[in-house]
């Protein structure tokens, strides 16, 4: 049912790498495509006796379909085994969400493509006109674009976002964000976690929610009616249930 061994990938198991990840950091892969959450601790537990020293890790879950009740359970067996997760990587989308929610740093792992390989003819002004960004935006940090920004990290409280396009930030978002600010009103502003300071769409601003989502929730702001609203977002392969619409206070 499980297999462990160290340093090699096998059918559905766990392996641990030490010192694997730059600033040595230790690496928890996971293995087994399509594998979900229920066989999670049965795959891991057969390593934690083996492990029982100070480190900090990275999970590399690979395209595990994990649940944030999934991770909290695995973090107290790690921390239990004096390892201590504080990175995950996942080409689920699901999982990076449900790990974020649970305060990981998380980083969505996409194989590289070839060399030789180019993007098609149709999508290449698409990606030259975005702008990616990877790390934290501090207090007093300015990011500015005339297209649409997708920031790599959180985004603290006292940081601004101007974009001309979409406004999405795959971590936390707690700072001040324009989106539209050539006056496309249909632009939106999409987080991980959407708590912000400020939002603004084309020429219509509100303040933050004041609360905070569902956890595991990724939601966006959108500009309906006059008024900007916040609802659950619409990210490529992720299930969204239907949820009350948060509305910020309008400033």
């Amino acid at each position: 049912m499980f297999a462990w061994s160290h340093g090699q990938r096998c059918a559905m198991g766990a392996s641990f790498l030490q010192g694997s990840v730059a600033g040595g950091m230790c690496q928890l892969r996971l293995s087994g495509a399509g594998s979900r959450g229920p066989a999670l601790l049965q795959v891991v537990e057969p390593v934690l006796p083996r492990l029982d020293r100070q480190h900090a890790l990275e999970l590399d879950c690979g395209d595990w379909l994990l649940s944030y009740m999934d991770l909290e359970h695995l973090q107290e067996r790690l921390l239990l085994h004096n390892l201590n997760p504080v990175v995950l990587r996942s080409v689920e989308p699901r999982t990076i969400v449900a790990g974020a929610a649970l305060g990981f740093m998380t980083q969505p792992w996409m194989p590289a493509p070839p060399a030789q390989q180019q993007p098609p003819e149709q999508f290449r002004d698409q990606e030259e006109k975005a702008y990616l960004y990877e790390g934290c935006l501090r207090s007093g940090d300015v990011l500015e674009h005339g297209a649409t920004v997708v920031i790599l990290g959180d985004v603290n409280p006292g940081a601004r976002i101007r974009a001309a396009g979409d406004v999405i930030v795959w971590g936390r978002l707690r700072g001040m964000a324009h989106a539209g600010s050539r006056g496309n009103g249909a632009a939106r502003i999409a987080a991980l976690q959407l708590q912000p300071q400020q939002v603004r769409i084309a020429s219509t601003t509100a303040l933050g929610p004041g609360e905070h989502g569902p956890p595991g929730q990724p939601e966006q702001a959108v500009q309906r009616n006059g008024q900007i609203v916040i609802e659950a977002a619409k990210l490529p392969h992720v299930h969204m249930p239907n949820m009350k619409l948060r509305t910020p206070v309008a400033k």
